[in-house]
């Protein structure tokens, strides 16, 4: 039997991996042997040598290993026990798996699948891609999406590493954040949002005493794009801090509007309006740039596909 002393018990050995699955498949079947026809083992093993080996030997460092019996024996037999029925179940289910996973690569197959990786700062982004990827998956049936959401530094980190190929985001002023390319899909608005039954829900537009008279609900500036965190900055100014509530995400803001709790100042994209809530523009207040960083387009139809698609898509929201 393959025993390695003196091993850290977190080290990893592909030897004993691949031994032990051998092993178990054996002892599975010695286990199914003494189960059904426990004098037939004893005989089997002395017509086999190697079998009644793994018969002697192996059971005994499985039982120590899980510290539990899995036989009782005795000098004329040898009966599995509860705990042991339940280890053959188990072991039985691992080798079924094990069994799988050596079928599905045992003959070569060509991966068709064509990947597309998209960066976005919040989970809240990516409902505004469903009708963008049905779009592309009809001329490229083989679309494989793969969604990377990341605090903000680290997502432009990976698209000049080109772990990703696009990412979608406010424009970002100020300090350079990529190297990358910038191409505006839309201008966004920024709003006052608040449930559709509020006082000020009928207003064209909201000045800065209609937010005075309201709790603010500001998003984290840790998790805010620059320019939104310069407005929210601004508004913010001479409140008192019980008139602020920071929120860590876009979805805990527009929540907390809805069940009350004030007006969260947010960029509004129409295709994720609430019906329930209204959506009021805020006076004096520039909209903000949404669009798509990107390394170059040179070779990459998908990323070319995607740019033309949003595009055509965040035209028809205005």
């Amino acid at each position: 039997m393959y025993i390695v002393k003196d091993r850290p018990q977190d080290a990893f050995d592909p030897f004993q991996t691949v031994f032990g699955y051998f092993l178990h498949k054996t002892a599975v079947q010695i286990f199914d042997v003494i189960r059904y026809d426990p004098l037939g083992c004893i005989g089997l093993g002395r017509q086999n040598d190697m079998f009644f080996c793994d018969y002697r030997l192996y059971p005994f460092s499985l039982e120590e290993e899980l510290n539990t019996q899995l036989f009782k024996r005795t000098t004329r037999s040898v009966e599995i026990t509860q705990e042991g029925l339940i280890f053959l179940n188990d072991a039985k289910n691992v080798l079924n798996i094990i069994t799988l996973a050596k079928k599905r690569f045992e003959e070569p197959v060509v991966d068709e699948r064509q990947f597309f990786s998209i960066g976005c700062h919040s989970s809240n982004e990516l409902h505004l891609l469903p009708e963008v990827l049905r779009q592309m998956a009809d001329f490229c049936p083989m679309l494989y999406p793969v969604f990377q959401v990341v605090p903000f530094q680290h997502l432009y980190q990976l698209l000049d590493e080109e772990a990703v190929d696009v990412i979608i985001a406010f424009q970002e002023k100020g300090s350079k954040k990529t190297d990358g390319i910038y191409k505006e899909l839309v201008q966004v608005r920024i709003t006052g949002v608040l449930p559709a039954t509020h006082a000020l829900a009928e207003r064209e537009l909201l000045d800065e005493d209609d937010l005075r008279t309201q709790r603010l609900l500001l998003l984290d500036p840790q998790r805010c794009p620059d320019r939104l965190n310069a407005v929210q900055h601004g508004l913010a100014a001479e409140r008192a801090v019980s008139d602020l509530l920071m929120c860590g995400s876009a979805d805990a803001c527009v929540t907390l509007a809805k069940a009350g709790f004030g007006i969260a100042v947010q960029p509004d994209f129409p295709s994720l309006r609430d019906p329930a809530l209204a959506y009021i523009p805020i006076k004096d207040v520039e909209p903000l740039s949404y669009g798509a960083y990107y390394k170059s387009i040179t070779g990459k139809p998908l990323l070319k596909a995607f740019l033309q698609v949003c595009k055509e898509y965040f035209s028809s929201m205005d």
